[in-house]
Parts: C-alpha cells; sequence; structure tokens
C-alpha cells in the first residue's frame, strides 16, 4: 500500500477528500486548469477521460461547460468518486476500464480525448504503445480532439510533484514530460497533427495544457 493509501484509509473518504483538496491545490489550480482545458474543447462535445482518478477536475471544468458530456476511466476500482452530484447527469463512470477497452466497446465514440495528468506515469517504454492506439481512434474519429494537461519538468513545484507522485503516491515508474517531449512522441505514433497550446504554462507554469488535431 502506498503512503497516500495509507492516509485515505486513516482519515475515511471525506475527510480525505478535503485534505486531498488542499494537497493538489500545491501543484496545480485546478481553476486555472479548467479555463485552459474549456477553451480546447469545442461546444457540445463529447469527452472521453482517460486515467480520470477521483474525477476532482472534472468538477471545474464542467462547471464553466454546461453543453459537455464526459466519460471517466480508469484501470483502477473506482473512477470519478469526487465528482460533484451535481454532475451526476452529465458523467458516465467506467471503472476498471483501459483505452484499449475502451476502443473494444460499442461505446459511443468521443469528440475529445482529454489526458489530464495521465502522461507522465505511462512508463517511457509504453507511451508510444499507447499513442499508437490514440492514433486509431482517431482514424474513425478523424475531427477528434487529443487534450494533453501535463507539468513541463525544470521547475522547483514540478520536482516537488515528481516525488510526491513516487512516493506518496507511489508510482515508482513515473516520467516527466515536457511539451517538446510530448509533440515528439504523438507525431511519432500518430503523423502529423496541428498542435495548439493553450495558455495554461502562462498563468500556471510548470502546468501546461495542448491540444493535438487535424
Amino acid at each position: 500500500m502506498s503512503l497516500g493509501s495509507a492516509i485515505r484509509a486513516v482519515l475515511g473518504r471525506e475527510l480525505s477528500h478535503r485534505v486531498g483538496h488542499y494537497y493538489r491545490a500545491f501543484f496545480v489550480d485546478l481553476a486555472k486548469v479548467a479555463q485552459a482545458l474549456s477553451g480546447a474543447i469545442p461546444p457540445d462535445a463529447r469527452v472521453l477521460d482517460v486515467g480520470g482518478g477521483d474525477g476532482e477536475p472534472l468538477n471545474y471544468l464542467l462547471r464553466l461547460r454546461s453543453d459537455i458530456f464526459v466519460t471517466t476511466i480508469d484501470p483502477a476500482p473506482e473512477v470519478g468518486i469526487w465528482v460533484d452530484p451535481q454532475f451526476a447527469a452529465r458523467v458516465q463512470r467506467l471503472p476498471r476500464t483501459t483505452l484499449e477497452d475502451f476502443l473494444a466497446s460499442a461505446l459511443p465514440r468521443p469528440d475529445v480525448l482529454l489526458l489530464s495528468d495521465v502522461v507522465h506515469h505511462i512508463p517511457v517504454s509504453a507511451r508510444r504503445p499507447f499513442f499508437e492506439s490514440v492514433g486509431s481512434l482517431l482514424v474513425s474519429q478523424p475531427g477528434l480532439r487529443i487534450v494533453v494537461k501535463d507539468v513541463e519538468p525544470g521547475f522547483a513545484r514540478a520536482r516537488l510533484g515528481y516525488w510526491a507522485d513516487r512516493y506518496v503516491t507511489g508510482d515508482r515508474a513515473v516520467s516527466p514530460i515536457g511539451r517538446a517531449d510530448l509533440t515528439a512522441i504523438v507525431q511519432e505514433a500518430i503523423g502529423p497533427l496541428r498542435r495548439e497550446e493553450t495558455e495554461l504554462f502562462a498563468v500556471d507554469a510548470p502546468n501546461y495544457a495542448v491540444a493535438f488535431y487535424r
């Protein structure tokens, strides 16, 4: 059991939610993230949130965008447990579900693929195969927008986030990925795509958000 899991077990769900909110706020301003992501998501979009985790960031996005519907997936036994009940009708939760599982299903295809603080948790050797799977979705959905939120290495807050992921979250394979490396792996795995950077890095560095599309 990771240190983070042990702390959550001791605190219980409600208190761990409150503590987790303030802990996360040290590393990222979720309101600024939501504002940046909102500008990268087209109207009335169906969003697939891959590796959705507890779902707390979705509350900020859904508050801004009453027109979108989100399917949040995660290989973990639970996903989206902290999504506010007021948004329940606009969020489909699929625990124990990977991107490959979703692609093999008959579920409606998304307009936006959202990867929020996910790529740095994918082992380096698995990143190209992962984005090749994303590329297969792009074949069937040529209008798909791939929106990635992650953390630029080289900043003190990024280094602290790395150690937190490694020793609090318990992910010993975590590996930071900057915007240049992200763009390179996406282009290698999928092919030439347009790249659009949001304002997030300017307002909440080292956090960044970029969109890729045809």
